[in-house]
């Protein structure tokens, strides 16, 4: 009985954690938001022609979209799932590129690498094909998103099929089925959730886009998220961006309840793993290898060489850094990066502590799966364009980088309590039954034994967070650009003015703090979990 009493208090603990964050971080200012306007007159606003075709533009391209990401994900998740080699890690490093590479800077190194003086053109022109125009077009919004998402279906689709049994696969052998057969008759069965889990979440993405489709595209393409910001705050409409915002929550969360209801009802099978030696994807890995890095790499590279002078320009970066008052910022650069760096810290811990609380109170409990759930569903589909428009209308008196922690800690939440979710899955139960019977008290428990056991994950989720906030820019637009601008913000006002040396130079900047410090955060967590060992 005092063991189920103390579950049921950690339960309850859960639920009041969960409640309170969903209610002070997302329904109240919703619910304010929503609530203040005309519902009749919010629907009156999304049958307008201009509403429709932003509508039916936003659907064309994510279907589309989710297709390429997918169709370019498939076999470099084939080759990474049936081999174990230098490639295959190197597809599993490149799966991390949406979720810690921050999207404004992927989208300046395809500026870089395809903008009408950049390194592709370059080398057209070198051989007598003459330049192209690629950027601001339909097919550079798809290929950007193709780029970004793919890896998705890679670390997905590519864990489902590693995780299946090679007695089954062996079986089908034995029948004399080729590679193929046995990948479309056999394999692409057993993982079908694994695949529709990928194709979800690859949708999502690409639906709520933002940084994509407002610099690879122009202004003549918009998705639902680019036509908040562009109502809210270039064309002085809430009422629209609001009738916006409604839609586009309803079918996000609408989708995402799908994907958590199919995906609950369905289990994989997992076994040992097969392992192939050479294979003819290999050459197709490589090209993929090629497609997901050279973006990165032309973005650093661009952000010290001019390809249009083709000279290199060191004294930008001296200019950068010594400027005071930056004009289209109204602060420094030094001021701009040192508030991203602390905007994204406070919301990396916010979003840490809170997940461990809920995950770590609710586990083994009746409540487990509606405390995690429920709070991941409802962060999954809140985008951060909504999410800033309600905090600008509900939370108006709350200073812009009080509201843009809130911000970060909601779009990063999804993933942190999922990690630590899962971590406690695996923990054993029995370390802190012992510790009970010694007479350890809650705390006690939690402070000596589980967060020292669970450092590793704690230090992941923070890094995650990290990443996510570094980079996160609707949100941070909408919020922060007049009194509060960040890093992201900064390389998007300079590409607009026409400073586009100073904006790579930041970009590069961008993806560097964020990689060394996921790799200093997840280094110690290493030393930490080694030493208690």
């Amino acid at each position: 009985m005092g063991k189920s009493n103390i579950l049921m208090r950690h339960s309850f603990l859960a639920l009041w954690v969960a409640f309170l964050f969903l209610f002070l971080f997302i329904v109240l200012p919703l619910t304010i938001t929503f609530g203040i306007g005309d519902i009749e007159k919010f629907l009156d606003v999304l049958k307008t022609p201009s509403v429709l075709s932003i509508l039916k533009f936003t659907l064309i391209q994510a279907v589309l979209s989710t297709f390429l990401a997918f169709a370019a994900g498939l076999p470099a998740a084939y080759y990474y799932s049936r081999h174990n080699n230098s490639l295959s890690s190197l597809l599993y490093y490149t799966t991390y590129i949406p979720f810690f590479l921050p999207g404004i800077s992927m989208v300046v190194g395809f500026l870089v690498l395809l903008g009408r003086y950049g390194i592709l053109n370059n080398f057209l022109s070198l051989v007598g094909i003459g330049r192209k125009q690629f950027l601001y077009s339909f097919s550079a919004i798809l290929l950007g998103h193709t780029f970004y998402n793919s890896p998705i279906t890679v670390r997905i689709v590519g864990n489902a099929l590693k995780n299946l049994p090679a007695e089954i696969i062996e079986a089908g052998k034995v029948d004399g089925a080729s590679k193929i057969k046995l990948f479309w008759s056999l394999e692409m069965p057993l993982i079908v959730p694994a695949v529709l889990s990928s194709l979800i979440l690859t949708f999502s993405y690409c639906f709520t886009s933002f940084a994509v489709v407002l610099i690879l595209g122009g202004s003549q393409y918009a998705t639902l998220e680019v036509a908040i910001y562009m109502y809210l705050k270039l064309l002085a409409r809430p009422e629209v961006a609001m009738g916006l915002a409604l839609i586009q929550f309803l079918f996000i969360f609408a989708f995402g309840f799908f994907g958590t209801f199919f995906e609950s009802r369905i289990s994989l099978p997992i076994g040992n793993r097969i392992i192939y030696k050479g294979g003819l994807f290999s050459s197709v890995a490589l090209l993929y290898l090629l497609f997901e890095w050279l973006p990165v790499f032309s973005g650093v590279f661009g952000s010290f060489y001019d390809f249009r002078r083709s000279r290199f320009f060191f004294d930008k970066i001296v200019n950068l850094f010594s400027a005071g008052r930056v004009e289209i910022l109204g602060t420094s650069i030094l001021n701009t990066i040192f508030r991203s760096l602390r905007l994204s810290l406070i919301a990396a811990f916010l979003a840490t502590a809170i997940s461990f609380i809920i995950s770590w109170s609710a586990r083994n409990s009746k409540f487990e799966n509606i405390s995690v759930r429920l709070t991941s569903l409802i962060s999954i589909s809140i985008t951060p364009a909504i999410l800033a428009l309600g905090y600008i209308i509900a939370y108006r008196n709350l200073p812009p980088q009080m509201s843009m922690v809130l911000l970060y800690t909601v779009v990063s939440f999804p993933v942190v309590i999922n990690l630590f979710h899962a971590e406690m899955a695996s923990f054993d139960s029995a370390i802190i039954e012992a510790a009970r019977i010694d007479g350890a008290r809650f705390c006690q428990i939690l402070r000596y034994i589980a967060i020292p056991l669970l450092k590793p994950a704690i230090a992941t989720g923070f890094a995650i967070t990290f990443a996510i906030s570094m980079g996160e820019f609707s949100g941070s637009l909408i919020l922060g650009s007049d009194r509060a601008p960040t890093i992201t913000v900064a390389i998007y006002r300079m590409l607009s003015s026409k400073h586009v040396p100073e904006a790579r130079l930041l970009s590069s900047l961008l993806v560097i703090i964020v990689l060394v410090t996921i790799f200093i955060i997840n280094r110690l967590s290493i030393r930490v979990f080694r030493s208690k060992i």
